[in-house]
């Protein structure tokens, strides 16, 4: 996936709302806790805020590693926070009439949605090193507000996704952060997909907590 504050296509509204732990995974344990995130996007401009509260159930341990590899549906749903999402957009060209087209949005108050939860965890037990990846995606719209040069105020149900972690999905091990205990993970880390979106999305400042639950 490509994105990482885009509008998710209808095709995810299909997607399982409600799922558990697998049995061989549950007896692995789950990391469970937290990513605050702060981050934007280009064409339109977004500024975005939230916490995402998750969990990320082990599928491997090889003893000298934890994984925790999913898909969307396979791990249980999480809950973001959502307390920003400012939204502009200027058009560089004039309509036929002179005028210029723009418009402002804002998020109407802040709102938690539920989320599906996409993604792999690696922590090497050896070199205390971990990388992650986590996509999810929010199975409610949040309500913005709007403004316009053109029209009388309104208001947009907005779709939301967003991707974190040490890396863009397949390429988070390119980054492994040092952790001291393997049963909480911590970290401060800024994701910058601006090349690998051409410059479509802009640096993601990230905060997380993860601990390691059997």
């Amino acid at each position: 996936m490509k994105t990482y504050a885009s509008r998710i296509v209808p095709l995810f509204a299909a997607t399982i709302l409600a799922a558990s732990i697998p049995t061989a995974a549950a007896n692995l344990g789950a990391y469970t806790g937290t990513i605050d995130i702060t981050g934007s996007q280009a064409n339109p401009e977004v500024k975005y805020k939230a916490r995402i509260t998750l969990t990320l159930p082990v599928s491997e341990n090889k003893g000298s590693s934890l994984t925790a590899e999913f898909l969307a549906g396979e791990a249980p749903m999480g809950k973001m926070m959502l307390t920003q999402y400012d939204e502009t957009f200027t058009d560089k060209q004039a309509d036929v009439d002179g005028k210029t087209s723009s418009y402002k949005c804002v998020l109407a108050q802040p709102v938690e949605l539920p989320v599906t939860v996409t993604g792999v965890l690696n922590a090497d037990l050896k070199a205390k090193r971990h990388s992650l990846s986590v996509t999810v995606l929010a199975m409610k719209t949040a309500l913005l507000k709007c403004t316009s040069a053109r029209v009388a105020p309104y208001t947009r149900n907005q779709n939301v996704s967003f991707t974190m972690g040490t890396g863009v999905p397949g390429d988070q091990d390119r980054v492994k952060l040092p952790f001291a205990d393997a049963s909480r993970l911590t970290a401060k880390h800024t994701l910058d997909p601006t090349a690998y979106t051409k410059g479509k999305q802009g640096p993601v400042v990230q905060e997380w907590d993860l601990k390691l639950v059997k």
